[in-house]
């Protein structure tokens, strides 16, 4: 078991709601899924952990206790394949109108964990920005959400949010957060856990650049 996976048990044991683990099969299912009283949620848990790349930035450190120099990757690109993994294994069994919630933590180093999640969740759903200015004025022309989207009408439909799930690096408390995917054949129904410890977004625009409000 991922230390996310035992995270994820120990936030709904938080928040006092019932999770069930999915039986293991031939082929790759979700982790977990819960039935709250409006609907059942299959839940998919994903980890997001040092790559090569990053694993040698963290032996320079630990060697020479400072790094010459390091370009992180394009944001969202990590977020945006554990999505697309993630649906294919949620379409499995949201057979019949379930809802589907993947669960992504960054447990990387420090150094190499991201510093903006948020906004790496937010591109990896509805693509990379892309701002257009004036070349006489330099005032902004247009502000949209361009390529590398991983949820449209036609694609991860099945995903009907993106949760993040944080740390906290002084008590290992435990919050979720959860970005609704407007796109979703099936919608989750707010709210999804009643707690203080998870908090609910959505988007008003997915073409021209936006951003996530609290619910």
């Amino acid at each position: 078991m991922t230390e996310s996976e035992e995270d994820t048990i120990r936030l709904f044991n938080d928040i006092k709601v019932n999770l069930f683990r999915v039986p293991e099969g031939a082929e790759q299912t979700p982790d977990f899924f819960v039935e709250t009283d409006n609907q059942k949620i299959f839940i998919e848990v994903k980890e997001i952990n040092e790559n090569e790349e990053e694993k040698g930035l963290l032996s320079e450190i630990d060697k020479k206790e400072r790094v010459s120099g390091y370009d992180s990757c394009e944001i969202g690109k990590r977020f945006r394949s554990s999505i697309q993994t993630a649906n294919k294994q949620l379409k499995k069994s949201c057979t019949s109108n379930e809802a589907g919630l993947v669960i992504i933590q960054d447990v990387r180093h420090f150094f190499t964990r991201s510093c903006m999640p948020q906004e790496e969740i937010k591109l990896a759903m509805f693509g990379d920005r892309v701002t257009w200015l004036s070349v006489n004025t330099g005032k902004i022309k247009a502000d949209l959400f361009a390529k590398n989207k991983t949820t449209t009408d036609k694609k991860n439909t099945t995903t009907s949010a993106v949760g993040l799930m944080i740390k906290n690096i002084q008590d290992d408390s435990l919050t979720l957060h959860i970005y609704h995917n407007p796109y979703a054949k099936t919608l989750l129904i707010s709210p999804v856990f009643e707690s203080t410890k998870v908090f609910e977004y959505r988007i008003n625009a997915t073409k021209e650049y936006d951003n996530f409000e609290i619910q």
